[in-house]
């Protein structure tokens, strides 16, 4: 091979190496944590701009995922602030066992927002460039904790998503009552912003209607019972959106873009 075209080659190649360097990816780890005493995998997903800068930036938090998940979520919301003006995002993944979604589980509903905020959030925001601001995302059952996670700690984030109508179906009544409860005290949900979402058809083939009504009609209780400190809105979807992340693109268009 002729000299040039080898110095071309390896230029090439160093090129490749240093781009693909550059390039965030998922860090996985497992720590053990002090408050659900046992290990927890966590993945991080860095924005693109992060080690050119040194900006600080919101951080969006994954319930029950696994590491393609966060990386094609990240993915997501790199793809939104590009085309809609979202923030570019830190994004944060736990996997967990237990089961999120039955609201007859308080306990386990507690431990994981004691977690959340005593173990998870203090050490994402020491370890990385965070504003402060957050966004919790919740698909499928884990929605049913998303929503219980604002009612429960409202100021814990500042954005929540529940893609799902899990809750609905089995909890209406116990959310119905707790949101009731909860936003007596509603100066606590200023500035708090949630978004729920269902599926039309698919999984809702026998109930569409009366979903939709009383899913709307939640929405608006939040909104009127806080005084309008919470930002809510219900927006049923004809497909998964952006699969197979339910609601995951409408979501950060409304909780996350300034203005919304």
């Amino acid at each position: 091979m002729p000299k040039n075209q080898a110095l071309l080659l390896i230029l090439s190649l160093c090129s490749a190496g240093l781009l693909q360097a550059q390039t965030p990816k998922v860090v996985a780890s497992n720590p053990v944590s002090s408050i659900l005493k046992k290990n927890v995998k966590q993945m991080v997903r860095l924005p693109d701009s992060y080690a050119a800068s040194q900006q600080k930036y919101p951080v969006l938090f994954l319930l029950q995922v696994n590491d393609e998940m966060v990386e094609e979520i990240a993915g997501i919301a790199q793809k939104l602030h590009t085309d809609s003006g979202t923030p570019e995002m830190i994004v944060v993944g736990i996997d967990v066992e237990d089961k999120l979604e039955r609201k007859q589980e308080n306990a386990v509903y507690d431990k994981y927002l004691s977690y959340l905020e005593q173990d998870l959030i203090p050490s994402i925001e020491k370890k990385y460039r965070s504003n402060g601001q957050r966004v919790l995302h919740g698909r499928s059952l884990s929605g049913s904790f998303a929503l219980y996670a604002m009612l429960s700690k409202p100021t814990l984030f500042n954005g929540y998503i529940a893609a799902s109508k899990e809750w609905y179906d089995d909890n209406n009544d116990f959310f119905t009552g707790l949101a009731n409860k909860a936003l007596q005290s509603a100066d606590k949900f200023k500035d708090r912003k949630i978004f729920l979402a269902s599926l039309n058809g698919a999984y809702n083939n026998n109930n569409i209607a009366e979903v939709n009504e009383n899913m709307t009609a939640f929405a608006k209780l939040l909104a009127s019972k806080s005084g309008n400190k919470i930002a809510s809105k219900y927006e049923a979807l004809d497909d998964w959106g952006i699969s197979p992340h339910p609601g995951l693109k409408e979501g950060l268009l409304f909780v996350a873009k300034a203005g919304k």
